[in-house]
């Protein structure tokens, strides 16, 4: 069985769209501060990106476990 951790963040614009990033392989061991001060990094530099995140709206971390089937 294997199984994947995806951090998945989302953010609103400065017209009130929203805007999602995610990251595949993120760590099982995730930190509620670490996952805060990577978000409001991310609004802090967003002028790097083509859409431009204006505020922090929310995260979460989605585990997905797969089981190999033998046929």
């Amino acid at each position: 069985m294997a199984t994947t951790t995806k951090l998945l963040m989302n953010f609103t614009k400065s017209d009130g769209d929203l805007i999602s990033m995610s990251y595949n392989h993120a760590k099982k061991e995730f930190n509620k501060a670490n996952v805060k001060s990577l978000m409001e990094g991310i609004v802090a530099n967003g002028a790097i990106f083509e859409k431009t995140p204006f505020a922090i709206k929310s995260a979460k971390v989605i585990t997905t476990e797969s089981v190999d089937v033998d046929l």
